[in-house]
């Protein structure tokens, strides 16, 4: 199958994925919105900010260096390798943030539950190793049907397992028990999935070379980890518990349907980067449609919230969740800036660059994410943390696009030409929120841009179509050619 098509039925299996993944997590944090207080939400935070960043430690990125690694310089025992060293640091991880990090955790925050809550989360940092280089293998082969088909299983089960819980009074442990058994569901479907088994061999020079590359990855995954959740840690420390959670449901709302869509399309794209990484051309080519398909399909969501938070918040959630309103409206309008230049830690990756990546993420987290927000909490409590990543997001935007420039000859023209139509008429229309025009104005505002989003993109969609018809017949040719 041609690369094209590979990428199109992936981008089609992760956009599924993503929607189901979307949609059940939003359904949750919907249903335990309503049944709890956001003081819980904000003890959820408090365990996830820890969790969080010893799982970007999880695999030393061993299954980012097995993807992006060229096929001739691919050894049968370097998965072998990274599953056994995989297994062994998770279990040390488990170690350390049950018996050192929870007991730290709940005296920072002054929580005594996390003391019991981050042991149980933990268990997550046992199970992931188990089905990490499983889903490594697959990714290498682009066939994202089997990752995908399984992860929705899971999320399905545990999201009922989830709102099961919380209808019967269970509260925070919800969320707790939900991602448990959603990483347990995944060792035991992925395992059967994969066709690869792990061998009982250890490679010393493998893990050497695993590790060279992982090690970058790692590194820029902490420092991406830091630049995201600095808000969560201050807010949590500064304000309590109660701000946390209300920045919470703000924050889900936002970046979860931003970033999850965007992965959709990075992860079918990574290992893509990887096999064209010698042709900068091909790579400028992808890198710029990444960039507008983004654009195409998550800038209404974007505008949406803009527009519509304040009746959504209200009615849906209830006059309780009143203060995330503004930052819910900020975080989504820093979602359009970020959209513009948010995938080039994948392309640098995948073009075999992690130690420019690695560089990158430390600058924009000690040199703008950390400052800019720590700054906006002081002064401004929760809207001033969003008002800090929405500036935040701007600097960053000229950061990369130098990068961009440096490494893959991708100008700010180029990108700008690629999708400033579409944030144009984004911006115009969101800035409707200041004016005090009532929320029927605001609904007939956002289907009219619906509506001009529609007209600028149907090329794009068009094509997507023809690429898809053009699938379907080769793949009818190639089972008549075989009959």
């Amino acid at each position: 199958m041609v690369l094209k098509h590979k990428i199109f039925r992936g981008v089609a299996w992760n956009a599924i994925g993503s929607i189901v993944d979307n949609g059940l997590g939003i359904v949750v944090k919907l249903i335990l919105a309503r049944l709890l207080l956001p003081e819980h939400f904000g003890i959820i935070g408090f365990a996830v900010i820890f969790i969080g960043l010893i799982e970007s430690f999880a695999d030393l990125g061993m299954s980012a260096a097995l993807i992006q690694r060229k096929e001739k310089n691919l050894k049968p025992e370097d998965f072998d390798t990274a599953y056994w060293a995989g297994l062994l640091w998770g279990g040390f991880l488990f170690a350390l943030v049950s018996l050192v990090m929870a007991p730290m955790a709940a005296r920072f925050f002054d929580e005594p539950m996390l003391v019991e809550i981050i042991p149980v989360l933990s268990i997550t940092l046992l199970l992931r190793p188990l089905w990490a280089i499983h889903v490594a293998s697959i990714t290498r082969e682009l066939d994202f049907k089997r990752i995908v088909v399984p992860r929705n299983f899971s999320k399905i089960v545990a999201a009922a397992i989830a709102i099961g819980m919380a209808l019967t009074g269970f509260e925070v442990w919800s969320l707790v028990f939900q991602s448990v058994f959603s990483e347990l569901l995944l060792v035991l479907i992925y395992t059967y999935a994969s066709p690869w088994r792990p061998r009982l061999r250890f490679s010393l020079a493998s893990l050497k070379s695993i590790f060279g590359f992982g090690l970058y990855t790692t590194g820029t995954k902490v420092f991406n980890y830091l630049t995201g959740n600095i808000d969560y840690l201050l807010i949590g420390k500064l304000l309590g518990a109660h701000s946390l959670g209300v920045y919470t449901i703000g924050y889900t709302v936002t970046y979860l349907v931003r970033s999850k869509i965007m992965d959709v399309i990075n992860k079918v794209f990574y290992p893509v980067y990887s096999k064209v990484q010698d042709d900068l051309e091909k790579v400028k080519k992808y890198y710029l449609k990444v960039i507008r398909y983004n654009c195409i399909v998550v800038y209404p969501m974007m505008v949406a919230i803009i527009l519509l938070a304040e009746p959504g918040v209200l009615m849906g959630l209830g006059d309780k969740w009143r203060d995330a309103i503004i930052p819910m409206q900020l975080m989504a309008a820093a979602g359009l800036v970020h959209l513009l230049t948010s995938s080039n830690t994948v392309l640098l990756r995948g073009i075999g660059k992690p130690r420019l990546e690695l560089i990158l993420s430390i600058v924009k987290t000690l040199g703008v994410n950390v400052p800019l927000v720590v700054l906006g909490v002081i002064y401004y409590g929760i809207i001033g943390a969003a008002a800090g990543l929405l500036l935040a997001k701007i600097v960053i935007f000229f950061i990369n696009s130098v990068t961009l420039k440096r490494v893959a000859g991708i100008g700010f023209i180029e990108i700008v030409e690629n999708a400033g139509g579409l944030v144009a008429i984004a911006v115009l229309v969101s800035a409707l929120v200041f004016l005090e025009i009532g929320y029927v104005a605001l609904l007939v505002a956002f289907l009219v841009y619906l509506v001009v989003h529609a007209m600028m993109s149907y090329k794009d969609v068009i094509r997507l179509l023809e690429i898809y018809r053009s699938r379907k017949k080769s793949v009818v040719a190639e089972a008549e050619g075989g009959a």
